[in-house]
């Protein structure tokens, strides 16, 4: 019924529950014969990570940080190994709406005079929140069971906009301070520590 060549995988994870993930892209449709085995609404599949990807004279780095529309932590109905080739990497399963810090880090150090004992340091990245959003529609039909909705496709979206957005490029100046007064100069304060999650996997952590 959830063939895996289609976008499913299958996750026993008890004797009386299977989880069924799908990730080929942002519509997830479901046949009437798929509903009368799904008993709830679709959760979304969520995860934090990121981290360095690069590091000597040039750090570059990147972080996705999920919280809610509050900017608390996510509170999950679920959180747990899904997939047996990463089984380190916990997912989160959420009802309903996520809130994402989406982040981009990159620290440059450019040494100034022969003796190298004085630098300049560069800082620049982005970040976007958006939110995330599942939608319920159903598939029209268009045959002698259009009237009923049951007998079509039921079809769940994951509906996204920005929050908001920023970039920065700076000199010798802290990208932490620049992170934390931008958000709060934008109503934003609230997002703070779940940007500065984000902020931290992505950067080097480098002692005085």
């Amino acid at each position: 019924m959830f063939p895996l060549h289609e976008g499913y995988s299958i996750h026993p994870i008890s004797d009386e529950r299977t989880l069924v993930s799908y990730r080929q892209g942002w519509t997830i449709p479901l046949t009437p014969q798929m509903q009368s085995l799904i008993p709830d609404d679709p959760l979304l599949l969520i995860r934090d990570k990121g981290g360095i990807t690069s590091s000597a004279t040039s750090d570059k780095g990147y972080a996705h940080q999920f919280c809610g529309s509050d900017g608390a932590p996510i509170d999950p109905y679920l959180k747990l190994p899904l997939f047996s080739d990463r089984p380190s990497e916990d997912w989160m399963l959420v009802s309903g709406t996520a809130t994402v810090i989406w982040l981009q880090y990159g620290h440059t150090t450019q040494y100034l005079g022969s003796s190298g004992h004085s630098a300049l340091h560069y800082y620049n990245g982005k970040f976007l929140i958006r939110d995330f959003v599942v939608e319920q529609s159903f598939a029209p039909r268009l045959d002698r069971a259009a009237d009923t909705a049951s007998a079509g496709e039921k079809l769940f979206r994951i509906e996204s906009h920005t929050i908001f957005e920023n970039s920065w490029s700076l000199v010798d100046e802290d990208a932490e301070a620049h992170v934390e007064k931008t958000l709060s100069d934008n109503n934003l304060a609230f997002f703070h520590p779940a940007v500065l999650a984000a902020l931290k996997r992505a950067m080097v952590q480098r002692k005085a």
